[in-house]
């Protein structure tokens, strides 16, 4: 008998006679029960795709993917969220779960804040969600009030929309999806315990939606979790066996290989493969959107600094990735400020001021300078400079050493050990802002103009996504830290 018009909330005849059950037939049941939620799962095959591919392409653009969800679907949004970073070394922020009632929902149930509806317009806007963002709704039932009305706020904000439910949504719900996923696993074992077969089916999911997203930026090399996160003695020797795997070395080799590559290890591998330092293994994935076996196939015969690996043909994604990597920086170098290890526990020599005084330097002295000459002449050269995350250091007044400046005199003495990270943070916001300004609107043709580099030729498109690369070396040196397991401490 149907308790309502929810497929979730139905009675299945199967199981009507479990009160009376063994243990044993109560497993059986259940075991039967369960055999349903894979076939329903692929079954939405082809949506389930089109929802990576989606939140894969806004994700290069700069934006995140948001679980929104109340009970259990909240619960399985922020676990899956939750799992990212460790499993894929992605951002803390990069995913994020957002369930009614908060934190306490996590642990302890609240019911009734599934229909705070208020809440749920709150919660979207504490998050920030932006144009860029995909916002997915997780409601078994297809009906949750406070899931409702966050899609609705994310819309507002101009979000991608999507849907997970295990019941058919009402029309006006679907109308708000862009991409709808709906296993329908039928009546639960116990009328209306979601928990149960929709539960897993949301799990399922959940798993298949980040680890294709995942697989689809890179993050993943043959079956090998190469960004992981080595933060505890397991993943560090899980990041051992993955370098060990994938280089043919022993063990004292492939942690010799991480400790190089700071613990990274993609870095590690495509050091070992490509035969060349860390900072042009970095190069050479950046260059290849971090996808390793890309990078090992373009450049294991090439000879550094690659900078003709680019694909000329590029599409306006890419511009627009380009940009949106140039304008966001000094957000995650302020997120690596905030995590930044204290000095006996970092890896480099350098701590955030040092590293913050540089790019600053950088900014005004060679990479606007540069920015300007290839839009006002016709191939300009410069000399060979490949940008290094570790340059060398004076102690008092750190330079752009290594980069060719262009602009004549450098940043005079204000770059000194009396400013600090949030003062420097400020001033590289403000002089980046002035070279975004100069790059913002530009067609095609000025984005393929050309410049000499050394012997190289490069366009500006590629000439900025180097400088964007850099930008993101110099964060992940400033929260690099030392881990005893590598280093022997």
């Amino acid at each position: 008998m149907e308790l309502d018009g929810r497929l979730t909330e139905a009675g299945n005849p199967l199981t009507a006679g479990i009160d009376r059950a063994s243990a044993a037939r109560i497993v059986e049941l259940i075991g039967a029960e369960d055999r349903l939620v894979a076939p329903a799962v692929a079954a939405e095959t082809e949506r389930i795709a089109r929802l990576i591919e989606e939140v894969a392409k806004r994700i290069r653009r700069g934006g995140r993917l948001i679980y929104v969800g109340a009970g259990t679907s909240g619960r399985l949004g922020v676990l899956d969220a939750a799992e990212c970073p460790p499993t894929f070394g992605t951002e803390p922020d990069l995913v994020r779960g957002v369930i009614a009632g908060g934190a306490e929902a996590l642990v302890m149930s609240r019911e009734g804040a599934e229909d705070d509806e208020d809440a749920a317009r709150m919660a979207i806007r504490d998050v920030g969600v932006r144009p860029a963002d995909f916002v997915l709704g997780i409601a078994a039932s297809g009906s949750t009030p406070f899931v409702r009305a966050a899609l609705e706020e994310a819309r507002r904000c101009g979000a991608g929309i999507g849907l997970l439910s295990c019941t058919p949504p009402p029309d006006d719900l679907s109308r708000l999806a862009d991409v709808m996923v709906t296993p329908l696993v039928g009546p639960e074992v116990i009328a209306g315990s979601t928990r149960m077969k929709a539960g897993t089916a949301t799990k399922l999911v959940l798993n298949t939606l980040t680890t294709g997203v995942m697989v689809r930026l890179g993050k993943v090399y043959r079956n090998l979790m190469v960004d992981v996160q080595a933060g505890s003695r397991k993943l560090v020797d899980r990041s051992i066996r993955i370098v060990r795997e994938a280089c043919g070395v022993d063990e004292e080799a492939a942690r010799r290989l991480l400790l190089a590559a700071g613990g990274a290890s993609k870095t590690a591998i495509a050091m070992h493969e490509l035969s060349t330092s860390r900072a042009i293994a970095e190069r050479a994935l950046d260059e290849c959107d971090g996808f390793l076996g890309e990078a090992i196939d373009r450049f294991g015969d090439r000879t550094p600094p690659y900078y003709s690996g680019y694909d000329p043909d590029f599409a306006g994604d890419d511009l627009r990735r380009v940009l949106e990597r140039l304008r966001s920086a000094h957000e995650r170098l302020e997120r690596a400020v905030e995590e930044e290890a204290p000095p006996e526990r970092r890896t480099g020599r350098w701590a955030a001021r040092e590293h913050l005084a540089h790019l600053v330097e950088c900014e005004v002295m060679a990479f606007r300078p540069r920015v300007e000459r290839i839009l006002a002449e016709h191939s300009p050269r410069f000399e060979d400079w490949t940008p290094s995350p570790d340059p060398p250091i004076n102690a008092d007044r750190p330079t752009a050493a290594g980069a060719s400046v262009d602009a004549g005199p450098g940043v005079e003495a204000g770059l000194t050990a009396e400013i600090g990270p949030a003062q420097l943070l400020a001033v590289y916001a403000a002089e980046r802002e002035k070279t975004i300004r100069l790059i913002e609107g530009l067609d095609e043709a000025a984005w393929t103009r050309p410049a000499q580099i050394g012997e190289e030729p490069v366009t500006l498109y590629q000439f900025l996504r180097g400088v964007a690369h850099h930008d993101e070396a110099h964060a992940l040196r400033i929260r690099e830290k030392v881990h005893p397991t590598l280093s022997g401490g």
